[in-house]
């Protein structure tokens, strides 16, 4: 064999070596919100053990709320996101948020854990309950974050109250809200327990508080009329979790990954089969998964689901 022809061997060979490389080592984005949320918290985990369990590697987009990132990966340019369950209802049907621009190609992959989100305080605050917010200055508009602001109406009209009940204090998103609470500028902000964001604040402020939500039939039928897919669940204190002294009722979601059609199905079967081999490595990279059962992840919420992940819970037994 020639010098010459030894040489185009080696390069043929190792032009197949680079090229296989690059087919299996993928580089998949997924979408959050900034850092700080508990939504960034969660999808940094998921990357982790995604790109430590297999040739992809998973990078952490914060691009802001569900009505910024599913109109993404609807149209394929992202792979992934999350989402609270209820603007993905109203993405795939065409309502609230999503009434003037649906996004039919955002498909559920996975339920995760339950989103838990509520109206805070100092903790010496006089405002006791949410009736107590009347006429105060409450963060609201959360323009990159419209599921936020669904969510704070949900959450008063189960007191019989609206934003024209509040002063509202206009922000983009939920962690600027926060900031606004800790320089002063609100009375109440609105955020999600357990969130980074929320423990800074607590940190800062000398202590918060979240205001429950009541729980009885009336409350709840009127969160759910507002906010599809959602309830009112009882927290209890935990580690972890600032602004939680008793057991209160706090709004409750199904907090979910999403991926387009675009999204190729073979990827989002290995994705769900990670996530659900993987519940230790979750729990440890981020408090929010400290309930995650992977039993729960394939729950009737009247979504569409991505044929990839119906592909894994068939094969497990999830699914029929």
């Amino acid at each position: 064999m020639t010098i010459q022809l030894k040489m185009t061997t080696l390069l043929a060979a190792a032009f197949a070596v680079t090229t296989s490389l690059s087919a299996t080592a993928q580089t998949v984005a997924i979408g959050s919100n900034p850092q700080g949320s508990a939504a960034y918290a969660t999808v940094a985990a998921i990357a982790k053990v995604v790109s430590e369990n297999s040739e992809m590697r998973m990078r952490v987009v914060p691009q802001g709320g569900p009505v910024v990132t599913i109109p993404l990966v609807s149209a394929g340019e992202m792979e992934f996101s999350v989402s609270n369950s209820m603007p993905v209802f109203f993405a795939q049907n065409g309502g609230a948020m999503f009434k003037t621009n649906p996004q039919p190609g955002a498909k559920m992959v996975a339920a995760l854990y339950n989103l838990n989100v509520g109206f805070f305080v100092r903790a010496d605050s006089d405002i006791q309950t949410l009736q107590d917010l009347k006429g105060k200055k409450v963060s609201t508009e959360f323009t990159k974050q419209r599921v936020l602001h669904t969510m704070q109406q949900s959450i008063l009209s189960t007191v019989g109250m609206t934003l024209d009940d509040v002063e509202g204090v206009p922000v983009p998103s939920g962690s600027r809200g926060v900031d606004d609470f800790v320089a002063g500028n609100v009375d109440a902000g609105l955020f999600s327990v357990g969130s980074g964001a929320v423990l800074k604040a607590d940190a800062s402020v000398g202590g918060i508080r979240f205001l429950p939500v009541p729980m009885d039939e009336a409350a709840q039928a009127a969160l759910v009329a507002r906010a599809p897919g959602s309830y009112i669940e009882e927290i209890s204190p935990a580690e972890g979790v600032a602004g939680v002294t008793e057991p209160i009722g706090i709004f409750a979601g199904p907090f979910l990954i999403l991926a387009g059609d675009n999204t190729p199905e073979e990827m989002v079967y290995e994705v769900t089969k990670l996530i659900h081999g993987n519940a230790d490595g979750l729990k440890s990279a981020a408090p929010q998964f400290a309930k995650f059962d992977p039993a729960n992840m394939a729950p009737d919420l009247n979504i569409e689901m991505h044929p990839g992940a119906i592909r894994f819970y068939r094969e497990i037994g999830l699914l029929p």
